[in-house]
C-alpha cells in the first residue's frame, strides 16, 4: 500500500472524504474541529515543516493524514481519516507511521494527536503506536483526549 504526498489535484476527493466521515460518524464533534484547513491543504499543510499524506485505491482517496507544525519541537497530526470500506486493513497504520517519519525528519522530538470519545478505533491505534494520553478534558458533551508520542 503506497501513501504519497498530497497534491492539489487531490483536493475536491481529499474534502470530500473528510466531510463524509464527519457528516456521517462525528455529527455532534464538527464544532470542535474547524474545517477551515481543509478548504487550503496546500496552504496549511505546505513549507518544510508540514506535511499532508494520501493513500489512493482505484482513483478514489481512501485515507489522508496530516502534520502541522505546533512548536519548534512539537507536530499535530491531524485530519487522520480512512474510508469505512478500508478500515482494520493498515491503512490508518500506514498513514500514521508515514505522519511520525515525516516528523523524525524534521526533528521534532513530540508528536501530538487529539480525539473525542467517539473516535475510539483511532485513539487505539494511536496506542497501539507508542502514544501516551495526556489529558482527557469534558467539552460541550464529549471528551477530548491528548495524545503524544516522544520522538
Amino acid at each position: 500500500m503506497e501513501v504519497r504526498k498530497y497534491r492539489p489535484e487531490d483536493s475536491v476527493d481529499v474534502k470530500k472524504l473528510i466531510l463524509s466521515i464527519l457528516e456521517k460518524e462525528y455529527p455532534f464533534d464538527q464544532f470542535a474541529y474547524k474545517d477551515t484547513d481543509i478548504n487550503d491543504i496546500s496552504g496549511t499543510y505546505g513549507g518544510d515543516s508540514n506535511a499532508f499524506f494520501v493513500i489512493e485505491r482505484e482513483n478514489k482517496i481512501v485515507g489522508t493524514v496530516g502534520v502541522k507544525k505546533e512548536t519548534e519541537h512539537s507536530a499535530l497530526i491531524r485530519r487522520l481519516f480512512v474510508d469505512s470500506d478500508y478500515r482494520k486493513k493498515g491503512f490508518g497504520t500506514a498513514l500514521l507511521k508515514e505522519a511520525i517519519e515525516f516528523c523524525r525528519s524534521q526533528k521534532y522530538k513530540e508528536v501530538i494527536f487529539r480525539a473525542t470519545d467517539r473516535m475510539s478505533q483511532v485513539m487505539s491505534l494511536c496506542k497501539k503506536m507508542g502514544f501516551e494520553e495526556l489529558e482527557n478534558l469534558e467539552m460541550g458533551g464529549f471528551r477530548i483526549h491528548k495524545f503524544t508520542l516522544k520522538l
